[in-house]
Order: C-alpha cells, then sequence, then structure tokens
C-alpha cells in the first residue's frame, strides 16, 4: 500500500482513493493563499505614494510617513522612469529643503528597466518646527542624449510635486495636571489565555523568512544593474572612439558628442550645472570649486575650446586629433575619479 493511501486511511481499491481526488485541488489552495499573502504584504510596504505621468516621464514619489514627531526622521523617494533617449540632471543636495533639515541623500541613476531609464533620489529629513508643513517642489532638467537635438531643443524641466508633512510636537496629547479626575479603586480583569498553535508560529516564521530572501534578492539586483558616473563616461568614450574610427567624415558630429559626453560626466560627478554652461563658465567653476587638479582643468579647455573651434569657427580635425582628445578627457577622468588625498597626507609622504 502506498503511503499516500495511507496518509488517506484508504484499503487496497481504487474506490477508496477515488473519493478523495480533491485532494490536489487543496493544495492548490493552500498555494494560491501563500501566494495572495505575500503579494498583499508587498503592496501594502509603501502606503504612502504618488505618482503621475509628465512630458512622458513616470513620476512616483513614495514618503516612509505622512506623520511624524519633531526631529524624527522620515524619507522621500522619488523616482523617474524616462525614455531611453532622455537623461535626467538632478538639482544640488543642499542642507535645508524648506522647513526641512536634510540628514541624508541617496541617487540612484541611469538604472535599465522596460519602459526605458530609471532615475531614483532618497532623502532623509527632519524638522524642528511643528505643523502642518510641506516638502517643497523640485525641478530636474530632462536632457536629449541625441547631441544634434541638445543643440536644438530647450532644456526641459520636470517638476516633482510638494508632499504634505504632519510634524507633531511631544508635548502634544499630554494630560493637563490641573485637571482632577476620579480615579477608581484597581479592579482585577480575567485575562483570557489565548492558545497559539505551533504549526501557526512556524508559518508566520517561515513566511516573515521567506518575504526577507525576496526583498533581499530584489535589492541586491537593483544595486548590481547601477552604474556609476566613471564607469558609464568611459563606456560612452570607447562607444565614441569606435564610431570616429568608422566614420571618419562626420569627426564635427563627434567634436559635438565628446563635449555633451564631458559636461554630462561633470554634471553627474560632482553635482553641477554643466550643460548648460559655457566652456569659460565652466572651468571657472571648476576653478572656484578646486574640482581636480590645475594640470586636468587644463587639459578639459583644451578639449573644450578645441571643440568650440570646430563648431563654431569651422576648424577640421582629423581623426588622430580627434582621438588624442578623446585619450585626453579619458585621462582626465581617471584622474578626477581617484580618492582626494589630504594636504597633511601628502607633506608626510614626502
Amino acid at each position: 500500500m502506498s503511503f499516500h493511501r495511507i496518509i488517506l486511511r484508504c484499503s487496497g481499491s481504487n474506490s477508496c482513493c477515488s473519493s478523495h481526488s480533491y485532494y490536489p485541488w487543496v493544495l492548490k489552495m493552500i498555494v494560491s493563499g501563500v501566494l495572495v499573502f505575500l503579494i498583499t504584504g508587498f503592496a501594502q510596504a509603501e502606503p504612502f505614494k504618488t505618482s503621475y505621468n509628465q512630458q512622458g516621464v513616470k513620476v512616483s514619489i513614495s514618503m516612509s510617513a505622512t506623520s511624524v514627531r519633531v526631529a524624527e526622521p522620515f524619507t522621500v523617494t522619488y523616482e523617474l522612469i524616462s525614455p531611453s533617449e532622455k537623461s535626467l540632471v538632478w538639482p544640488a543636495v543642499t542642507d535645508q529643503l524648506g522647513p526641512f533639515d536634510v540628514i541624508d541623500s541617496k541617487d540612484l541613476f541611469e538604472i535599465p528597466v522596460d519602459s526605458g531609464r530609471m532615475w531614483r533620489r532618497t532623502l532623509t529629513l527632519e524638522s524642528i518646527h511643528s505643523g502642518d508643513l510641506e516638502v517643497p517642489e523640485l525641478s530636474v532638467n530632462l536632457l536629449s542624449t541625441d547631441s544634434k537635438s541638445v543643440q536644438a531643443e530647450p532644456v526641459e524641466v520636470i517638476n516633482l510635486a510638494a508632499q504634505p508633512v504632519t510634524i507633531t510636537s511631544v508635548l502634544e496629547g499630554r494630560a493637563d495636571p490641573t485637571q482632577f479626575r476620579d480615579i477608581q479603586s484597581v479592579v482585577d480583569v480575567e485575562v483570557p489565555v489565548q492558545e497559539t498553535s505551533q504549526w501557526t508560529t512556524w508559518g508566520i516564521t517561515g513566511l516573515g523568512g521567506l518575504s526577507l530572501a525576496c526583498l533581499a534578492l530584489v535589492i541586491m539586483a537593483v544595486r548590481n544593474r547601477s552604474i556609476t558616473p566613471p564607469n558609464w563616461v568611459l563606456r560612452q568614450l570607447d562607444n565614441l572612439w569606435e564610431r570616429v574610427r568608422e566614420n571618419p567624415a562626420e569627426n564635427q558630429q563627434h567634436v559635438t558628442e565628446l563635449t555633451d559626453i564631458t559636461k554630462h560626466y561633470l554634471a553627474l560627478q560632482f553635482d553641477i550645472p554643466a550643460s548648460q554652461q559655457t566652456t569659460h563658465e565652466l572651468l571657472q567653476l571648476l576653478a572656484e570649486q578646486n574640482i581636480g587638479s590645475s594640470m586636468v582643468r587644463d587639459d578639459l579647455s583644451n578639449v573644450l575650446s578645441l571643440a568650440d573651434e570646430v563648431k563654431f569657427a569651422g576648424l577640421n580635425l582629423s581623426v588622430d586629433e580627434l582621438q588624442a582628445a578623446i585619450h585626453t578627457v579619458r585621462r582626465s577622468v581617471s584622474e578626477l575619479s581617484k580618492p582626494l588625498v589630504s594636504a597633511t597626507a601628502d607633506s608626510e609622504v614626502s
């Protein structure tokens, strides 16, 4: 007699087991219930979420809470999905955002998704002021990755809607000590004992562990797909090098692409509006913020000035000259990506 028949208390005949033909359907119902439980739990993970479309960009704003106490941190996550031919430039992060103090910020950009590219910024905020406050509206620049469209089209702006937050004081809701209340004597109340099945405890523990494992896998997958600015610009320079070698007759367009790639890298790496500035303004900003060494700034000045002569003065570059300019930008990116070393450490080494 098989194990299945023993469990169902069946004899050797087939008539008994046929009466229990509903057994696989019971298993299916149990599995379906577990899946519904998990899906419902994930759906309720972000109860405060706003989603809308603007200029072809899907905007999603989620908050960890809409009512917190004074000096209690909360997070605001902005998630934008743009078309593949568009790129976004976030505004600079400051110590203050309206009535809130910015404790921490995290950015993820150009994450490939099914409908384009995903850009995410998470801000951790707190406030010492109570009342009905509002996280201010943010403006994000929407740029085209096509070099021809960048010169012809104006910069588009995506407005991220303001989010209301209620900040309550720790003193609110306390009893007034001047108001006397009638205090009754102690009353013994019998507390009912709730019997919990061991299978229920193990089931809840197992579902919780499975949910945490799935969440960890999702987080690891998203982190592995993120691209840093140095990796992005080096990949773009490699592609441009191949296009220069294959189509030497389009060097003027290649010079424009080299300028756009360089400025977009500086905007992503150092959070500056490089794409909206002239060569002179950009080099002055790099010097004021002490970005890169003087040799790196000189190399970038030579490349950008050469590109201006090609675009505005009609200068013709050979393939070797253009490849040399690409190599100069690559060397500058390598220098800018190195960790900064303080002057004290330099003196100790010397």
